[in-house]
């Protein structure tokens, strides 16, 4: 459990916690999760090259390059689509097949402390403890991520970014940038390319590290 968000004040709503004043949710039970394994990687990949992939990858590539020109590590890499199209890009996974994919080509690093950016699409979200991930951005480093936003909490349930067991937060824009902020992460950018690309409620947000957090 993140643990900003744990210690937000929060009420109950079945199987979310709502955190209204800081326009955060949670899901509360996590004794079963989705797995990260072949299926989800076949999942992933089926989704590569389509017009809507490509336009969201071109999004993504075109993101970074505006604040950032060096390696960088993509953490979560579906079935590596991005790390595919974007040169000079590494990746680190939980999924045994991505591990292995990303082994094959040379292309793996359990050593995100040492890239100047890393990138989290459709990510953060996924991750029990995204602290994990952050804290290894070292100072003036950046991080790249997409997420699902939402406009009222209580309408969770009825997105079809609601997805019990895989989605373990849930953000309002100013939530999910206030968030990253508690840990240490100034804004410089947010778009709606994803959305405009045929995604629903989509947000792209570049960050630099500007303090450790608290």
């Amino acid at each position: 459990m993140d643990s900003v968000i744990a210690s937000l004040p929060a009420q109950p709503d079945a199987d979310l916690m709502l955190c209204h004043e800081h326009g955060i949710a949670y899901q509360a039970d996590r004794t079963q999760l989705v797995a990260y394994d072949r299926a989800y990687y076949d999942k992933c990949a089926g989704y590569e090259g389509q017009q809507i992939a490509n336009r969201i990858n071109d999004a993504r590539i075109e993101l970074v390059a505006r604040w950032y020109s060096g390696p960088v590590c993509d953490v979560g890499i579906g079935s590596g689509e991005f790390i595919k199209r974007r040169p000079n890009t590494y990746g680190h996974d939980v999924n045994p097949v991505a591990i292995e994919w990303l082994k094959r080509n040379d292309l793996w690093s359990d050593r995100l402390d040492q890239f100047g950016a890393l990138t989290f699409w459709d990510v953060l979200e996924h991750v029990p403890d995204p602290a994990q991930y952050l804290r290894h951005v070292y100072l003036h480093a950046f991080v790249f991520c997409s997420i699902p936003v939402f406009e009222d909490l209580n309408a969770i349930r009825a997105s079809r970014h609601y997805r019990p067991g895989e989605h373990l937060y849930y953000f309002k824009r100013q939530g999910f940038i206030d968030w990253m902020s508690a840990h240490g992460f100034l804004l410089l950018e947010w778009n709606d390319h994803e959305s405009r690309a045929g995604r629903d409620s989509i947000n792209s947000f570049a960050f630099n590290r500007n303090r450790w957090p608290r």
